[in-house]
């Protein structure tokens, strides 16, 4: 009988312990999920992706990107661009005066966004990207997610803070730092 030794096989390596905390977490997510139903998590993600759409399409100046069409199924994942607003102003107009992160930008899928978006690419400007004038658009987008574990008081208030935004616009001023859209600390916030 062979023995081998620990320093010339596989385990030399293995850097520690193996992350038994990790594997518990993720067989605990699994178990969850599994408890809830497939079928109960997926009908709670549509419910809420209908209540996101039928929201942001109750604001006229806000457009959904899609690439399959309007009736194409869709995830809890929802792009969209407001007209007059550069989006990272925007997503830095939800994040700091609501609260409420988003994404911002092209994404992994610049061709992609800029096809959906209908244009060439352009130099940044403030806020990290192309301004937009009012009544223009800029070439980036932002992104919503939620799932099954979303409460409906976020959607509510993801909602509000859009309809609040494009009729009131932002309260703060922002500026750039680091190619990003953040608040302008400097400046007095209402």
């Amino acid at each position: 009988m062979c023995i081998r030794d620990r320093h010339t096989t596989e385990a030399r390596h293995e850097a520690g312990s193996p992350n038994v905390v990790g594997v518990y977490a993720i067989a605990s997510a699994c178990r969850a999920l599994t408890e809830a139903g497939f079928d109960t998590l997926v009908a709670r993600e549509r419910t809420l992706v209908d209540r996101v759409l039928s929201g942001l399409a109750g604001v006229p100046e806000v457009r959904v990107l899609s690439l399959f069409g309007d009736d194409a199924p869709r995830v809890g994942v929802i792009s969209f661009v407001v007209e007059g607003w550069n989006s990272s102003h925007f997503a830095a107009a939800l994040s700091a005066e609501y609260g409420i992160g988003v994404r911002d930008g092209l994404f992994c899928a610049h061709p992609l966004v800029r096809t959906l978006l209908g244009g060439e690419p352009q130099e940044p400007g403030e806020c990290g990207a192309p301004e937009a004038e009012p009544g223009e658009r800029s070439l980036n987008a932002v992104r919503v997610s939620f799932g099954a574990g979303t409460p409906d008081e976020h959607v509510d208030r993801f909602l509000g803070a859009v309809r609040e935004l494009v009729a009131a616009g932002a309260r703060w001023t922002y500026r750039t730092e680091d190619g990003r859209c953040v608040p302008d600390r400097g400046a007095a916030q209402l």
